[in-house]
């Protein structure tokens, strides 16, 4: 059955209106969505109380805005940010306002007067994108405890120096003598510790120094406020000290690629010898290179740490008692 032509020509002018519509809806919404994706970022420092005199601890938040579709973290910081006091982490706030994300940590600025804090730095997670992201400077006024008006306010003047009654030479002879006593009584000591043995303390074996070192090491929170630097030197040098104690090798004065030739660690395993060079090789580009690494790479090599020193001492020896059957008495 063929078509009318009225028919063919209100098919094709549905299809062109189609068309055009679908046109129109394109440039309407194109924008919108790249809009979404492609306007800068804004990052929007806040405090919580307002209100602040010297020494109280508030908790400054950055809110992020344009975020969507986005990965940022904010980077380490040290222990002043700008004219505050770190006290805590950077921590990100369970809530936020829509299409925002927050982070916050609590400070504490110890001078009255105007104190400016920066904004946090952010940068983007497990990309190539080295871009780092940061806001305007907040200036918070911090009131001082005393109040305004100071002039009804007696403050003591310093007292000044006294001086000695009557004539001055009985306190040097008193000196002198005391001087005297002194060194009489650290001769008797000298002498009677000669008489008595001193008993000799064993040493203690590299792996529990190394031991108790990691965990002054990890008492110390480096890696809470950013001191990735420091973390490296000292998590380097506990390693290496032990390296030298357990093998007897210059562990410590000697260079990655030394070590790396020794003969010493021959006997190592190869995923253990692998990972330790892995480890000396991040440390020193950290340390000499002034590199930013990964936080969860630093503390994969703090348990490294634990993990090689526990794999790598001398298995404890268990003496076994045997015990020998009576004689025979002969009669």
């Amino acid at each position: 059955m063929k078509k009318s032509p009225n028919s063919i020509n209100s098919e094709a002018g549905f299809i062109r209106w189609g068309f055009v519509a679908s046109f129109l809806a394109i440039l309407v919404t194109f924008p919108l969505a790249s809009g979404a994706l492609g306007s800068p970022i804004r990052i929007i420092a806040s405090i919580s109380p307002e209100s602040l005199t010297v020494g109280d601890r508030f908790l400054y938040v950055n809110t992020i805005e344009n975020a969507l579709g986005r990965a940022l973290q904010p980077i380490p910081m040290q222990e002043k940010l700008g004219d505050a006091t770190v006290l805590s982490p950077v921590v990100k706030l369970a809530k936020s306002p829509k299409g925002t994300v927050s982070y916050s940590c609590t400070l504490a600025v110890y001078q009255p007067g105007p104190a400016k804090i920066p904004a946090f730095a952010f940068r983007h997670v497990n990309s190539p994108d080295t871009t780092l992201y940061t806001g305007d400077t907040l200036t918070v006024n911090i009131a001082s405890i005393l109040p305004p008006d100071t002039t009804g306010v007696q403050m003591a003047d310093i007292r000044g120096p006294r001086r000695l009654r009557g004539p001055v030479w009985p306190y040097f002879v008193i000196a002198a003598a005391l001087a005297l006593l002194v060194f009489a009584g650290a001769q008797l000591k000298n002498r009677w510790q000669r008489k008595v043995a001193k008993p000799e303390v064993p040493p203690i074996p590299p792996w529990d120094l190394a031991f108790q070192r990691l965990d002054a090491l990890k008492a110390e929170r480096h890696l809470d406020f950013g001191r990735f630097r420091q973390f490296y030197f000292e998590l380097s040098l506990i390693i290496r000290g032990y390296i030298e104690g357990r093998y007897e090798t210059m562990a410590v004065e000697s260079t990655t690629y030394e070590l790396e030739n020794d003969s010493a660690l021959e006997t190592l395993r190869d995923d253990l010898y692998s990972r330790l060079f892995e480890f000396f090789e991040r440390a020193d580009l950290v340390k000499f290179a002034k590199a930013v690494p990964n936080l969860g790479d630093a503390q994969a090599d703090l348990q490294f740490g634990y993990d090689f020193v526990s794999k790598t001492k001398p298995l404890t020896k268990v003496s076994t008692a045997v015990e020998s059957a009576p004689a025979e008495v002969k009669a």
